[in-house]
């Protein structure tokens, strides 16, 4: 099914279902935020100092970095 397609068919959506589709569409976004949250605190209570950098090396590695997707 096309993107197009699911905003037809949300489009169509009488407004309990649209508000529905959009709390569902947050939840999917709030779980991705929770896993790269998880995933940033383990590395950041990493207690190995041979992983850890030096404040240059984590503002070049951050410079570099694409944005995360919206």
């Amino acid at each position: 099914m096309s993107l197009e397609t699911l905003k037809q068919q949300a489009a169509a959506l009488d407004d309990q279902s649209r508000k529905e589709l959009v709390a569902f569409l947050v939840s999917l976004r709030e779980k991705q935020w929770q896993a790269y949250a998880r995933a940033a605190a383990r590395k950041l209570d990493d207690p190995d100092a041979s992983r850890w950098l030096t404040l240059e090396e984590f503002q070049t590695r951050l410079a570099e970095r694409p944005e995360p997707p919206e």
